[in-house]
């Protein structure tokens, strides 16, 4: 017999995950993402910030960072975005 809160699992039962808000899941992502970008482009030198290099210092895909920042001007905003 099982309580109705549990399903049956291979130690005592596996409890019934709570549901998602998937909003704040990918809201807390993208948090984690700027704060991120913005620490690394503080770190880089005036000539050396740019798409490949910011990309494989903080390991965000090189695509996101062409169609998110496109220009060297918004890599360069990154830096004066508050912590």
């Amino acid at each position: 017999m099982t309580f109705r809160g549990t399903r049956d699992g291979r130690w005592h039962g596996a409890r019934r995950k709570r549901p998602r808000d998937y909003r704040v899941i990918a809201s807390d992502r993208a948090t984690r993402r700027i704060r991120l970008l913005s620490d690394a482009a503080r770190q880089a030198g005036p000539t050396e910030l740019d798409h490949e290099w910011l990309a494989d210092r903080t390991g965000v895909p090189l695509g996101y960072l062409v169609w998110h920042y496109p220009t060297a001007a918004d890599l360069h905003a990154l830096r004066s975005l508050p912590t």
